[in-house]
């Protein structure tokens, strides 16, 4: 696994790549919220446009300032995770806001 860095706006953004196949690499960048893996032909323009999505990530960020605090049991935690990724989902937050606004 390789981590770098890139600057944008005078702040390092820190972001892994590690080589999974022979025509894969994995992509970490949390300022993104990139995690997953692309194929290698794709990965020069992801990272040049990588300061770009950093911002847009921080933009949409700041506006979703406030947040909704629920607990569940370990079990249901589990089936709403099973079920946010099966749909594809990047994050469980995503899921319910989408499931709550009926967006689904």
């Amino acid at each position: 696994m390789n981590k770098h860095y890139i600057t944008n706006q005078n702040k390092k953004y820190f972001y892994t790549l590690e080589p999974k196949t022979k025509k894969t690499t994995f992509i970490k960048c949390a300022d993104a919220n990139i995690n997953q893996e692309f194929l290698n032909e794709d990965v020069p323009n992801l990272l040049r446009d990588l300061p770009n999505l950093i911002l847009a990530e921080k933009k949409y960020n700041k506006k979703q300032a406030d947040f909704i605090r629920f607990r569940v049991n370990r079990q249901d935690k589990k089936i709403i995770e099973k079920n946010a990724l099966k749909r594809g989902y990047p994050s469980v937050a995503s899921f319910l806001r989408d499931m709550a606004l009926n967006k689904t």
